[in-house]
């Protein structure tokens, strides 16, 4: 158990709580310490060189990591006014077709599909143009390549700004999502560009909402192991696509893998390939019956046999009587005759 040494309390300096509530995760080692030794030694008129000193970082590389405190408004350089940090206005995004991604509501209307507008690429020089107009964009693909740990090139340049500029990202959301791709170790330009969209067309624009969805992902990922381990399945991944059902069951409908793996069986008796929408049916329709555990399904099931055989008894019940009248009138009938006649064996003529 720890605790803080109360002695060393003697000396101290404030720090805003939203470093610690929204930014820790997001600021690297560097943009920690140049922001510490700030709010330490002169939090109103730091002097650059000294810190760079203090820290042993050159004065390029430490101008780079205010820049981070800057954009997100902790910071505030050129005489501006002390303010809340504001995000950039989001540009009006483009109309796009609805994705995959299963609703919360079982039965949502069926709606005609809006066409998909492609995004045009920008040219190297409206890149170019950008990096020199706007810090902000100029940080943000450093900032990438230092968390993806190479080299961006122009098609993840493309991939950053067009997240930023017609997604409607902000670079802090960009920031979570690239340390959620690297943590899965999916950093390719098409995934992490996939990813983009689905969360512009969320609008995940804020920490609070970044943070939400990359936890409802990792649950979808524990849930995906867990499946994958009862039935067999060889992927380590889900895809994106059966992300979606995962999170839906998992959040929305509040399925643990054990439901999930009986809806599993139940599409494996009725399917011969994986299907999620066939296992989605299977758990919506358990969700609205009020099935939540193994054992309430087990017990629906029990009922629903018992009902049966009661119902095939009822019937064969109603019938039996009137079958028996029948099979006994004809066996008296049959001895009647019997007991009146000699019976008498003729042999056949031949013709």
């Amino acid at each position: 158990m720890y605790k803080i040494n109360q002695n060393e309390m003697d000396s101290s300096f404030r720090i805003p709580s939203s470093i610690v509530d929204k930014h820790i995760r997001l600021a690297n080692e560097h943009q920690l310490k140049v922001l510490l030794w700030i709010m330490r030694s002169s939090p109103d008129n730091p002097d650059i060189d000294e810190m760079c000193k203090a820290l042993k970082m050159k004065k390029d590389d430490a101008l780079d990591y205010l820049q981070y405190w800057v954009l997100t408004g902790v910071l505030l350089c050129d005489g501006k006014d002390e303010a809340p940090a504001q995000k950039a206005e989001k540009p009006a995004r483009e109309k796009k077709a609805e994705t995959p991604a299963p609703k919360a509501e079982s039965k949502a209307e069926t709606k005609s599909p809006e066409p998909v507008k492609e995004y045009s690429k920008p040219s190297i020089s409206e890149i170019a143009a950008r990096i020199e107009e706007s810090p902000e964009i100029s940080f943000m693909f450093r900032e990438a390549q230092t968390k993806l740990g190479k080299t961006i090139g122009y098609d993840m340049q493309c991939v950053l700004l067009m997240m930023h500029d017609y997604d409607g990202l902000p670079v802090e959301v960009i920031f979570m999502l690239i340390d959620y791709c690297v943590s899965i170790g999916k950093t390719n330009n098409n995934y992490i560009a996939t990813v983009g969209r689905n969360w512009g067309e969320d609008e995940i624009d804020t920490i609070e909402k970044a943070d939400e969805r990359i936890n409802a992902l990792r649950n979808a990922d524990t849930l995906w192991k867990s499946l994958a381990d009862l039935a067999g399945i060889q992927n380590p991944r889900p895809t994106a696509n059966q992300t979606a059902f995962l999170t839906k069951w998992g959040k929305t409908l509040g399925f643990g893998a054990d439901m999930i793996y009986l809806a599993y069986e139940e599409m494996a008796d009725h399917t011969s390939k994986m299907s999620f929408p066939y296992m989605d049916k299977v758990l919506v329709n358990w969700y609205e019956s009020g099935i939540k555990t193994p054992k309430q399904l087990e017990e629906q099931k029990k009922a629903a046999s018992d009902a049966r055989k009661d119902k095939e008894k009822e019937k064969a019940k109603t019938k039996s009587p009137d079958t028996a009248k029948e099979k006994s009138y004809d066996i008296d009938e049959v001895e009647r005759r019997a007991m009146n006649n000699d019976i008498r064996y003729e042999r056949k003529k031949k013709k």
